[in-house]
């Protein structure tokens, strides 16, 4: 590949670091439940891969053809079937998907990649490259809700609980919990006896009076343990007395594992995504026992997970296919439906906000954070609206808590800070951790349409 091409094939961030795979669907190892078929999103991306390297460009726009039509709205194999047209002299239909991922508001370096070197003159692909330019604009409504003195934490999961008015921060690399009280005063939650790993996901819930937290053997985290790879949990600590209640082990440490988020129904439920070997797990609140919700036939790489108002529904985001709409009795999974111009991918946190969905992106460029308004039977995504994009302050945000119409969120995890040996950047290249809030406004709704 080309220097242009290559950079948008890239998984950046902390997926990146855990996982070792790329995210661009030409050479993902596992991007999709159907695998092990033979000619399926994977097969196709591959002979494309092959044909690209052999300079068979008419092999590989075939491929690039078949792999988008088997996924329509994944932004990069566009980005690349522009590539392939462009390459077999197919100017139109280059710049055409060029201006559909553009449309989706995201950035490609469709100006340096010589893969466009045929119509980098027209000017039609001028106009498209000014649209990615566009979207390198920033959008801004966030403000600083607090940060952290102590650098280095590599922060991951942020929980609230209103009737104190703490705050609770994960830690991938120092794995801790660290808890700030309405002073804004900062000191550790959890105690170095605990056991944690990686620290991620965190939840509060309130009328239990507990705090629940993913926690992982990463190797990114300080005194990595080999022996401990694979091996995750859920802990549940007691918020009166700072205590543990329970752990929760996932037995299995002969594959890739790794629990990154969960979400408390309203039945004091917990479920937790796995985010390597793919599938969703529940903790009954009345067996008290971890079991598997849905296997890995299911997803790519689940990630936030929430629940509607009414707790019928449960919504995951997955990062490498968009979001699912589970009903959470009968555990039926389906993708959920929304316009090709909204991108869908590289969903990291996933809150549901009054008919909406809030995410955090990071799994695209831009860097970003979206509500996505659902239609009434929440089935489908009417439409989309960037809340945040290109902060300068980003650096890798990740999850957050709405609080009451404000959402909170890590803005800069700072995951490209360690190694996956433990090791950090030099001191002097570490910032303070960021938390943000913005607020989210309320809107109305018509039989029609949506209006802001």
């Amino acid at each position: 590949m080309n220097a242009g091409s290559t950079r948008v094939f890239q998984l950046i961030g902390k997926h990146f670091l855990i996982t070792g795979v790329l995210f661009c669907a030409l050479t993902s190892t596992r991007l999709f439940a159907q695998d092990d078929a033979p000619k399926d999103v994977r097969y196709y991306t591959q002979q494309a891969v092959q044909a690209y390297r052999a300079k068979d460009f008419a092999a590989y726009l075939s491929n690039m053809k078949q792999a988008q039509s088997l996924r329509p709205d994944h932004p990069t194999i566009m980005y690349n079937l522009a590539g392939a047209y462009a390459l077999n002299g197919k100017k139109e239909e280059a710049i055409a998907w060029l201006g559909k991922v553009a449309g989706m508001g995201l950035i490609y370096p469709a100006a340096d990649d010589e893969d466009f070197a045929s119509i980098k003159d027209l000017t039609e692909f001028q106009n498209v490259v000014k649209a990615f330019e566009t979207n390198q604009a920033a959008v801004a409504h966030s403000k600083e809700a607090f940060s952290l003195d102590e650098k280095g934490l590599v922060t991951e999961g942020l929980a609230f609980d209103s009737l104190t008015e703490t705050y609770y921060v994960s830690s991938i690399h120092k794995r801790k919990i660290v808890s700030v009280n309405k002073k804004g005063v900062a000191r550790d939650f959890s105690d170095t006896t605990d056991g944690l790993w990686s620290a991620q996901g965190i939840k509060v819930d309130e009328r239990r009076r507990e705090l629940w937290v993913c926690t992982s053997a990463l190797p990114q985290m300080v005194n990595f343990n080999d022996s401990e790879k694979n091996r995750t949990g859920v802990f549940k600590y007691d918020l009166k007395t700072g205590k543990i209640i329970k752990k929760y082990f996932l037995p299995d440490a002969t594959k890739g594992h790794a629990f990154g988020d969960l979400a408390i129904h309203t039945s004091g439920d917990v479920y937790v995504t796995d985010s390597v070997t793919p599938a969703i797990y529940v903790i009954s609140r009345q067996k008290g026992t971890l079991e598997l919700y849905l296997g890995p036939e299911t997803f790519a790489s689940p990630q936030g997970l929430d629940f509607s108002q009414d707790g019928k529904q449960m919504f995951v985001a997955d990062y490498g296919r968009g979001i699912f709409v589970i009903d959470v009795k009968s555990r039926i999974a389906r993708t959920i439906e929304h316009p090709l111009n909204i991108s869908l991918l590289g969903i990291d946190g996933l809150y549901y906000f009054r008919g909406s969905l809030i995410v955090v992106q990071n799994g695209i460029r831009p860097h970003r954070i979206v509500r996505l308004y659902l239609n009434k039977p929440m089935d489908r995504i009417e439409r989309s609206e960037v809340i945040e994009a290109n902060n300068p302050v980003f650096d890798e945000p990740t999850l957050g808590v709405i609080v009451k119409d404000e959402f909170y969120y890590i803005a800069n995890s700072q995951w490209e800070s360690v190694n996956d040996k433990g090791q950090l950047v030099s001191e002097d290249k570490l910032r303070k951790p960021l938390i943000m809030r913005t607020k989210l406004q309320t809107r109305r709704y018509n039989r029609r349409k949506l209006w802001p």
